[in-house]
């Protein structure tokens, strides 16, 4: 029996498309020029005349642009041909359509039909190997309930930031390397953990955008923090992690002594003594496990904070200074 699996198949209706396993191809106006282009490429041969560079080069476009239901979505050839492991894709496909989703973290590409049928699950739905979100896909995963990872998205549209602050659950972005005011304003209003630990920078209005997120918010990308960005930032209802700073301003650490949750500033090695002084009034958890070398004026200081987290060394020398 012939092996129908990933062969093309001629359908007039693409309402029942996508429930197999292979390609679907969609009769139309391509097909017709496919047929002809055949048509004028056997009667060469058949009558021994030469096949011009033009048939055979008309041959091809017309293939190319033959119409492919490809997991709801109607692509030509050329575009399938540019889907990293289209096959694999295409297997899990089926498998979600089917109910099970236990191989969606390897999904390199998703259509809006597949979108949809993931939105039904609940619980974790990682899809940690697309690199590209389309906006109507976002749309349908923000209907997901529970731990949505899409930590290989290095950038995100405002529109899809918007559709994705609906989202109900952890929300990971890990790959996010870069955020526009816009699209922080949106995830701010996302309500869970938000991960964007791929960001190296950011601005002092997306900081304003984020203060207002509800929920963990995790920030260990940036390496820097403007004074402006900490005051923001101090604002912030829930935990707060900044494991790569490795600097702290005295007017940012001020600021961030303010803040109302767990802090994370693992990433600093020294702090100042007008730094340790306002850390110290920090109320919550304070992680500073990096500090390496600390003056016995700061290490007096830090003595008076309740919740502190150190490296050993450092503890011994802090708990000189308690009463």
């Amino acid at each position: 029996m012939k092996n129908l699996e990933n062969t093309f198949k001629e359908i007039k209706d693409t309402n029942g498309a996508s429930n197999k396993q292979g390609f679907e191809m969609v009769a139309d106006k391509e097909t017709t020029e496919v047929t002809e282009s055949l048509d004028t490429l056997h009667d060469a041969i058949t009558h021994d005349r030469p096949i011009t560079e033009s048939t055979l080069t008309g041959l091809t476009t017309a293939i190319g642009a033959l119409s492919i239901d490809v997991g709801g979505t109607l692509m030509s050839v050329a575009e399938t041909e540019k889907i990293p492991d289209l096959k694999r894709n295409l297997e899990i496909f089926k498998e979600i359509q089917n109910g099970d989703v236990s191989n969606s973290n390897e999904l390199t590409f998703i259509t809006p039909l597949i979108a949809e049928h993931l939105s039904k699950n609940e619980g974790v739905l990682s899809l940690n190997g697309l690199t590209t979100l389309s906006d109507t896909v976002a749309e349908s995963l923000s209907k997901q309930k529970g731990d949505l990872n899409l930590n290989s998205l290095t950038t995100l549209s405002d529109a899809a930031a918007e559709h994705l602050s609906k989202h109900e659950g952890d929300l990971r972005l890990y790959g996010l390397t870069t955020l526009s005011d816009a699209a922080a304003e949106h995830l701010s209003k996302h309500k869970g953990r938000l991960d964007l630990y791929g960001l190296t920078t950011l601005s002092d209005i997306a900081a304003e955008h984020l203060s207002k997120h509800e929920g963990d918010l995790w920030l260990h990308g940036l390496t820097t923090l403007s004074d402006t960005a900490a005051e923001h930032l101090s604002k912030h209802e829930g935990n707060l992690f900044l494991r790569g700073l490795t600097t702290l301003s005295d007017i940012a650490a001020e600021s961030l002594s303010k803040h109302e949750g767990n802090l994370f500033l693992r990433g600093l090695t020294t702090l100042s003594d007008i730094a340790a002084e306002s850390l110290s009034k920090h109320e919550g958890t304070l992680w500073l496990n990096g500090l390496n070398t600390l003056s016995d004026i700061a290490a007096e200081f830090l003595s008076k904070h309740e919740d502190l987290y150190v490296s050993d060394a450092i503890h011994a020398r802090i708990n000189t200074f308690k009463n």
